[in-house]
């Protein structure tokens, strides 16, 4: 794993899902890349939050930052919820594996209960099929008709302070459920102790291994 590319639906994808794991590979030299294909424009939601492109791009940017990753602001973003496969944005995405000369890809699970984040893992899937690696992740705590059990994980134990870092660029509508002290972001950072436990290491991120190339 040298060059990887973290595909996320929203902006806060990556950095839940697989962020401890890009510090951790930033650190030990590889180049770590994300982009969002939704421009995470949520006028209303059935959860009362509302989220703003301008505020997001300005969030990730920053999150982008800690972490290391070099985030590719120029792809034809689809409006949130309207996300679907197509050949048109799966080329996208392969034009990105292609020209950044990408060997490892981590992508959304396709058998999520997001629409978005099901989309996204068809069309990554897809794209990143020449890559050497891809790796499943889940950026949310949904239950899944086909549960996300991992069996590759990363122990980022010396980097759960800068997911967290990350995770807090982004403002409280990203926090779409719980009180101050139970919210999306620590129940996230709750579920890499458990994996970090089960592993004998203080904190982990969990992957499904779509593709590994040794």
């Amino acid at each position: 794993m040298k060059r990887i590319l973290i595909i996320g639906a929203h902006y806060d994808d990556a950095e839940l899902g697989a962020g401890g794991t890009a510090a951790k590979l930033v650190a030990e030299g590889c180049q770590v890349y994300k982009v969002t294909l939704t421009d995470n424009e949520v006028a209303q939601s059935a959860y009362n939050k509302k989220t703003s492109r301008s505020d997001s791009i300005e969030d990730s940017r920053r999150a982008s930052q800690i972490l290391g990753v070099e985030e590719i602001a120029d792809f034809p973003q689809r409006p949130v919820c309207q996300l679907e496969y197509s050949t048109e944005i799966m080329q996208a995405v392969e034009k990105i594996i292609l020209d950044y000369r990408i060997d490892t890809a981590f992508v959304h699970s396709e058998f999520d209960t997001n629409q978005d984040h099901c989309a996204a893992g068809k069309i990554s899937k897809t794209a990143a099929r020449h890559c050497d690696n891809i790796l499943i992740y889940q950026s949310n705590l949904y239950v899944c008709e086909k549960p996300f059990y991992p069996t590759v994980f990363f122990d980022i134990s010396d980097y759960i302070d800068k997911k967290r870092e990350a995770l807090d660029q982004y403002g409280i509508e990203h926090q779409r459920f719980g009180a101050s002290e139970d919210t999306l972001f620590e129940n996230n950072i709750r579920r890499n102790k458990v994996w970090g436990y089960s592993n004998a290491v203080q904190y982990a991120e969990g992957f499904l291994p779509f593709k590994l190339l040794f």
